[in-house]
This record gives structure tokens, C-alpha cells and sequence, in this order.
């Protein structure tokens, strides 16, 4: 007897979304397995999450929500004049899409922390195939799709943005992405079967910029959406190579003390030291310890309560500038008090 072959026709239902200009500094696409042809209608496959997912010290996530593909039935074959059942039923199994997360890196006062969105990937899935009697349909296999990932790195560093001085960051944007529809096509015997396409929206993580304000002998005020941070010059504060306040160091902590007080409601204030990158790097950073702590003291000596007071050292860690200069080196010492709404 002949054996015939059903043609197998893809047929394209949904379109790919062009690749993405974002930056990629994101993990290489993930791979999700497929369940078994003969899973259950309620089982979904696992994704694999990407780790740096997971909440940790250091980041705020936000998990960006899985998209659901639904199992579809392949039914049985029977015989429409015997009634005997030429092939079983199956399906193709549910999947569940990871969409990945967003990454919000934190940052010292005065700088806006790096963001990511992860890379992510529509695993492929597969039309298994049918044989009933001598006839044969084959498998139809559609491939996945994946997007890359975004980053925009931490900025701290000021430069003028139109009539303002600001540290500004540019936004993120992960672009949407698809995986093609298809179709195994029947006969008078076997009813054709579709896969539906499957999209990944639009990630968007809007720009931000810290808007500067000078206030007095170097002093800076930065706003933000979230923060209100003051940059005292170490210069002003303290001699060099000293953690003890100079006297002239005093008008401009008043100042200061003065902002932080009209902001309302009472909540932490922290204080960060910084360094440049000259001499032993440990020494750095005992000395914008010991320089933050100065500062808290005069703080709660002034009547600020210490128990919303934090201090921090990060030495030459967290450079706002190159440390190319002497004049940049001389604006990365600097001492940061940073109130977060």
C-alpha cells in the first residue's frame, strides 16, 4: 500500500520585532526546556530564572511578569468508518515565558545608580507529529526568540543639561520581541493544528538626572526624584590628610543643617566620605571613614537625632570624576549627606 506524506506547511502568524540598538551588557539569553508531548494539560514547563534576579544587597528587582502559553490539544485520529482509533491524542505542552527583571544598582548620595533590564528568550516549541494508519504528518518545529539585555551604568559625574548643571542618566529600553505562529495542516482524516505567536512587550526604564543648586563656598544641593543629596568639597570641611573639622567648615554645615531640617518628616541622614585614588587605598579609606563620622558628630552635637544618622567611608570607590587631574581628584574628596524620600 502507498504511504502518503502530508505536506507540511509553516505558516507565519506573527512577525519578529526588529533587534534592539540598547547596550548589551546583560547575561546571554536563557534557554527554557520543553515538557514531554505526553505531559498533562496543566503541567508548564519551568523557566530558567536568571540569577541576578534574585533580590540581594546592593539592588532593588523588579521581576517583569511571565507570560503564559497555554497547552494546545492534538486529538485523537479515528477511523471515520471502523471507529477504531488510528493514533492517540496529545498536545502540545503549556510553557511559561520568563520575562526577566529590571535591576536597580544602588548608589552613593550625589549619584544615580546603574539600571539593567535581563536578556530574555521565548523558548521554541514543537507540533509533534501524527501517524495514522500509512499516512504521516510531520512534526512542525518553531524556533524561539530571544532579546538581548540593556544597561546604563552609574553616573555621578555633573555637566550642564540645557540652563541647569545635572547628573542625568539616560534611559533603558529592552524592545519587543515575538515568536512566530505556525500551523501543521490536515486532511479529510486529521484536523490541522495552530500554534498562536507569542510577544514579549516593550521594557522602558525612563531617564533620570540629580538637577545641581550651589549654596555657598563650593557647597552643592542635589534634587532628584527620590533623593536630596548636599556635596561638601573636603576642602571645605578639612585640612589635607585630616578628619578634624576646620573652623571655616562650620558656616557651611549649617547651611546644610538648615535644608536638612525644613525637608519634612523626620528620616535617616546619611553620611558618606570619599577619597581620590592617590596614595594606599586602605589609608583612603580609613580617612573617608573617619571624615564621615567627623561630620555625623558635628551633626548630632548641633541637636540632628543620632539615631537617624548613618555614616559611610568609600574611598576612592566611588570616583564622581576621572581621576585624571588634580582638579577632578580634588572634587572626588568630597563628604555627601543624602536624605531618600
Amino acid at each position: 500500500m502507498r504511504t502518503w506524506a502530508a505536506l507540511v506547511v509553516l505558516v507565519v502568524l506573527g512577525a519578529t520585532a526588529s533587534c534592539s540598538g540598547a547596550e548589551d551588557q546583560a547575561a546571554p539569553p536563557r534557554a527554557t526546556p520543553e515538557t514531554s508531548p505526553s505531559a498533562s494539560p496543566s503541567t508548564s514547563a519551568a523557566p530558567q530564572t536568571d540569577p541576578r534576579c534574585e533580590p540581594g544587597p546592593g539592588r532593588e528587582v523588579e521581576e517583569l511578569p511571565d507570560v503564559l502559553v497555554a497547552a494546545v490539544a492534538v486529538p485523537a485520529v479515528v477511523d471515520p468508518a471502523t471507529g477504531e482509533q488510528l493514533a492517540p491524542a496529545t498536545e502540545v505542552p503549556a510553557q511559561v515565558v520568563d520575562a526577566g527583571c529590571v535591576i536597580r544598582h544602588d548608589a552613593p548620595g550625589g549619584c544615580l545608580g546603574a539600571v539593567e533590564i535581563t536578556a530574555a528568550t521565548i523558548p521554541p516549541v514543537t507540533i509533534p507529529e501524527t501517524r495514522a494508519g500509512e499516512r504521516t504528518y510531520d512534526a512542525v518545529t518553531v524556533p524561539g526568540a530571544s532579546r538581548p539585555g540593556a544597561r546604563a551604568e552609574q553616573v555621578c559625574r555633573v555637566r550642564r543639561d540645557g540652563d541647569v548643571l545635572a547628573a542625568s542618566r539616560a534611559g533603558v529600553v529592552r524592545e519587543g520581541f515575538s515568536r512566530d505562529g505556525a500551523a501543521r495542516p490536515g486532511d479529510d482524516l486529521v484536523p490541522t493544528v495552530r500554534i498562536a505567536p507569542v510577544r514579549l512587550p516593550d521594557v522602558d526604564v525612563d531617564p533620570e538626572r540629580l538637577e545641581r543648586t550651589e549654596i555657598e563656598d563650593g557647597v552643592g544641593r542635589m534634587d532628584g526624584a527620590g533623593t536630596t543629596s548636599w556635596v561638601a568639597p573636603a576642602a571645605v570641611l578639612f585640612d589635607t590628610d585630616e578628619a578634624t573639622l576646620r573652623p571655616e567648615a562650620v558656616a557651611a554645615l549649617r547651611t546644610i543643617l538648615g535644608q536638612v531640617r525644613a525637608e519634612r518628616g523626620a528620616r535617616t541622614l546619611l553620611v558618606e566620605g570619599h577619597t581620590d585614588d592617590r596614595g594606599d587605598a586602605a589609608y583612603g579609606q580609613r580617612l573617608s571613614e573617619r571624615r564621615a563620622r567627623a561630620v555625623a558628630d558635628w551633626l548630632v552635637a548641633a541637636g540632628y537625632d543620632e539615631r537617624r544618622v548613618r555614616t559611610r567611608g568609600w574611598g576612592e570607590r566611588r570616583p564622581a570624576y576621572p581621576n585624571d587631574s588634580d582638579a577632578n581628584r580634588q572634587r572626588n574628596r568630597r563628604v555627601v549627606l543624602t536624605l531618600r524620600r
